[in-house]
């Protein structure tokens, strides 16, 4: 674990335990790392505490020990902190949920005896239940403080992670649908991926299902599962089931097991696929595309691509701000641009498969009024969610003869209704 700037980390931050795992590139999988070495505990609780005094934090099971035992600071849950902005006090010092996020992160990233990840670390990808502006926002900000390139650090939702860590497996275990059984509390959901081979690339979709509270007595429970299993494969066929999370236990499920092995299904059970689905998902962003051919159709995925109208060489063209197939919170670009004419921007919105463009046009009310080519505009586009796009505009000016006025103006692509 020694190796400069060459380690891909997944890691899943989840509501109430967390766990990290590191692509091995000797067996060419991910492994997750077990809290003591030998033992079979991968998932630890996604909590902080802080020694008093002191600049020194304690993570999971250490802070459930400092905090009983040595007096320190309970600072909470990490992932509940990171869903609102609202700041946590410490002895007196306000954190934001972010920072906290960062150093939780950090204090993870010692299971793999990473001290310094901006020098280790190639690609780290953090899987979640599901994707917020709000967390998106304490995400960045975690990043910032491991000091890693931003194009380094990744998120994706828990769907992205079963997309990457199906797609990764032998294509026997995928040639049909894929079914997801996830175990919470005393509930379980179901999920099914599945891929549309007729386009280029081929679509992939994560499509949810029921969920339904499974009863605590065991053959009740076997009963009911069983039930839900016949509602939610129905007559498909399937290449391949996977279980995850806490509740599944071959002890009770006596007749669900034959059930799920019914027609030559593969059938898996564990803890880890969203982190190893999260290094996957690493591996694939900065290191060779396996997945080239394939387009993932989550709903945090941009339908549309945005471009600027300009002239460039004599030539008018678009010049691309947001590609389609992004997912919206890495979709974001800004450029310079020199204005020649009206004072108005015009913005071309086109679906992400393509068909007809559609203009917007944005106005710069108040610019100061300057000759052709006297007036620099930086143009930001940042989305912000998978169908609204905030286009920020600022006027720069032209050196000293004409000064930039500050003005500011924003504007949302589409435009609400």
């Amino acid at each position: 674990m020694n190796e400069i700037r060459n380690i891909l980390i997944g890691f899943e931050l989840g509501e109430r335990e967390s766990q990290i795992c590191y692509y091995d590139r000797k067996t060419g999988e991910p492994e997750s790392i077990p809290l003591q070495v030998g033992t079979a505990q991968y998932t630890f609780p996604t909590i902080l505490s802080k020694k008093p005094g002191k600049d020194e934090w304690h993570f999971g099971p250490e802070a459930e020990y400092f905090t009983s035992q040595h007096n320190d600071l309970y600072v909470g849950n990490v992932y509940e902190l990171c869903q609102s902005r609202e700041k946590v006090l410490l002895e007196g010092e306000e954190w934001e949920p972010g920072a906290l996020l960062g150093i939780f992160l950090r204090q993870a990233l010692r299971l793999l005896g990473v001290p310094d990840p901006a020098r280790s670390v190639s690609s780290f990808m953090v899987t979640v239940p599901r994707i917020t502006g709000i967390l998106v926002e304490h995400l960045r900000r975690a990043f910032q403080e491991l000091g890693c390139a931003r194009d380094r650090m990744f998120l994706q939702s828990y769907e992205e992670s079963f997309y990457y860590h199906t797609l990764y497996q032998r294509p026997e275990l995928w040639v049909r649908k894929v079914g997801l059984f996830q175990f919470e509390g005393e509930g379980v959901s179901f999920s099914s991926l599945e891929i549309q081979e007729g386009t280029r690339p081929a679509l992939v979709q994560v499509k949810r299902g029921k969920r339904i509270s499974l009863p605590l007595e065991s053959q009740e429970r076997d009963r009911r599962f069983v039930q839900f299993i016949e509602e939610s494969l129905g007559s498909e066929r399937y290449s391949s089931l996977f279980l995850v999370g806490e509740g599944f236990d071959r002890e009770w499920a006596k007749a669900s097991v034959p059930l799920l092995c019914k027609n030559h299904r593969h059938v898996f059970y564990g803890s880890n696929l969203f982190a190893k689905g999260a290094c996957y998902g690493a591996k694939e962003k900065v290191e060779e595309r396996n997945l080239k051919n394939y387009l993932f159709l989550g709903e945090d995925m941009v339908r549309f691509q945005l471009g600027i109208e300009m002239v460039v060489s004599g030539s008018s063209t678009i010049y691309p701000l947001i590609p389609g197939g992004l997912n919206w919170y890495e979709a974001q670009r800004e450029c310079e641009l020199l204005l020649d004419g009206p004072q108005e921007l015009v913005f071309l919105l086109q679906d992400y498969r393509g068909g007809e463009k559609r203009r917007c046009r944005m106005e710069l009310p108040g610019l100061p009024q300057r000759p052709p080519k006297a007036t620099r505009l930086r143009v930001r586009a940042a989305c912000q969610s998978a169908g609204v796009c905030r286009i920020t505009v600022e006027d720069l000016g032209l050196g000293e003869l004409f000064p930039g006025s500050g003005l500011v103006w924003q504007e949302q692509i589409p435009e609400e209704e």
